[in-house]
């Protein structure tokens, strides 16, 4: 394994800047867009069903926000840490990072998922529901809810493979979750008529795929296998995580509280208001 690593490390430290970013750049700019298409997708063909489907899609908006911000923050901030780890040659510095990270964020995403759920229709009335979105907005976030641990671990593996130096490996997962999503929506909310849960199902469904296949890759290449034996609940891990996750935790956090108060003060003008704001707020984030 020592041996993969040393040959990813000399490739990024000298082979040509263009081979570089050709390497690097291209997959995770297709990875970041390919990712919006998650969001996008969903507001696409509930759009067709009516307003309140529509709306209540956007109010569900900044809970996939939160709960990608983890995602983010055990990625970036076990990803850096690996980065500097296989550049000083500790490689085993760097497996017990990898494994630690994802384990962390696996369970930030079961709680989320049980917090979530537990309270889901106080949630859905701070997010800035109306009492007409509220039922759909219940049957879409409950279902949604049940991906976080995909989600959160997804995003955690996907960044800890960019900051590797694989980033066409981490490319692949996330692609295929997102192609599937796009494929299964319109099959289960109209051909099943499943409506806006559908939506919901569709996604979960994308986001499990992904993570398997994410799962998957980082068994290939020169990508550190993830173990979770491996994980350790050391202080200084933990430390570590925090400092280099938290401009990316802090970053999505913001940007979910920024759409979280959009969506309650359009609430004052109604669901066709929250509605048209769930289709901006996907354009701005693509």
């Amino acid at each position: 394994m020592g041996r993969r690593h040393t040959d990813n490390y000399t490739f990024l430290t000298q082979a040509p800047a263009h081979r570089v970013i050709l390497t690097m750049a291209v997959p995770t700019i297709i990875t970041m867009l390919v990712t919006s298409l998650y969001n996008i997708a969903d507001t696409f063909f509930v759009g067709q069903l009516d307003t309140q489907s529509t709306a209540a899609v956007g109010v569900v908006f900044p809970v996939m926000f939160f709960i990608q911000a983890f995602g983010f923050f055990f990625g970036h901030g076990s990803g850096n840490y690996i980065s500097r780890e296989l550049g000083a040659r500790r490689h085993g510095n760097a497996e017990t990072m990898a494994s630690t990270g994802f384990v962390y964020s696996l369970v930030a995403g079961i709680v989320a998922m049980v917090v979530g759920l537990s309270m889901i229709k106080t949630l859905a009335v701070w997010l800035g529901s109306t009492p007409t979105i509220l039922p759909y907005n219940e049957s879409y976030m409950s279902i949604i809810l049940l991906g976080s641990p995909f989600m959160t671990a997804s995003l955690t593996i996907n960044n800890q493979m960019r900051l590797q130096g694989n980033a066409s490996y981490a490319m692949y997962g996330i692609i295929s979750g997102a192609v599937l999503n796009v494929v299964l929506d319109p099959v289960f909310i109209f051909v099943f008529d499943m409506g806006v849960a559908g939506a919901a199902v569709a996604t979960v469904t994308g986001q499990v795929v992904g993570f398997f296949v994410l799962l998957a890759m980082s068994r290939r290449g020169e990508n550190i296998r993830l173990d979770i034996r491996r994980f350790s609940p050391r202080l200084a891990y933990l430390k570590e995580i925090v400092y280099g996750g938290s401009p990316s935790l802090s970053r999505q956090g913001l940007g979910c509280m920024a759409v979280m108060m959009l969506n309650v003060a359009a609430s004052e003008y109604g669901d066709a208001a929250i509605a048209a704001m769930s289709i901006v707020s996907r354009i701005t984030m693509f």
